[in-house]
């Protein structure tokens, strides 16, 4: 009877709570263990220090860092990232293979614009579906641009959120399924946490804009 009294009363908590919370799978990357299990793409080296993911790409690929179930469908990938140098900054969906086969969404400080491109055997596609919007402006204050961006895929819909904004909605079928990634092209940028969420993934209720109940590394030792 206190069992039952005791989930009757977790579940009324989580009700009350639950606009202010989120249930997703978030790395913070406070231990360098936070990636020991993902993949580096080439030219991509990775560093966790100071609760910051530090990734650099050099060589002029495509590439960065993947994780997660090659298995994960739809999901939505928020990031809060800073470009430190380079002229381009990614994010991966759906990756098949990496530099070969994915989508992405880049940030680019050429054309100063963000767009969506699939990749098929290597060879880049643009799928933003009309014309590209322009790259916001940051108002970070710590050095180097910072965004709070969001990549997500459901069905055959892709969108791409800066700072809470839309910035791409578009449609295509080539990829299904496949994992995330963090990357860029010839650039350096930080990572202060990654969150996911959507079928199949494993999540815990974390805090808008703040700190997981359940960190990446404790849904490992689950396992």
């Amino acid at each position: 009877m206190n069992n039952f009294w005791t989930f009757g009363a977790l579940v009324l908590l989580i009700l009350l709570l639950s606009p202010y919370f989120v249930f997703a799978l978030r790395i913070e990357f406070d231990d360098p263990k936070d990636i020991k299990d993902w993949e580096l793409g080439p030219g991509a080296t990775a560093e966790v220090s100071n609760g910051q993911l530090e990734l650099k790409v050099v060589g002029g690929q495509n590439s960065g860092i993947f994780f997660g179930d090659p298995k994960w469908t739809d999901y939505k990938m928020e990031v809060k990232a800073r470009k430190v140098a380079g002229p381009y900054f990614h994010l991966f969906t759906r990756v098949q293979k990496p530099t070969q086969d994915f989508y992405f969404i880049e940030i680019s400080y050429n054309s100063n614009t963000n767009s969506i491109f699939r990749f098929d055997g290597g060879t880049g596609i643009e799928i933003t579906g009309g014309d590209r919007p322009k790259r916001p402006e940051s108002t970070d204050t710590k050095g180097g641009d910072a965004y709070t961006i969001i990549f997500e895929v459901k069905g055959e819909v892709i969108k791409t959120y800066i700072d809470g904004k839309l910035q791409v909605e578009t449609k295509d079928k080539t990829y299904k399924d496949g994992r995330p990634g963090l990357g860029g092209r010839d650039s350096t940028v930080l990572y202060d946490y990654v969150e996911i969420n959507g079928p199949g993934i494993d999540t815990s209720p974390v805090e808008h804009q703040g700190k997981l109940t359940t960190t990446w590394g404790m849904l490992k030792l689950a396992h």
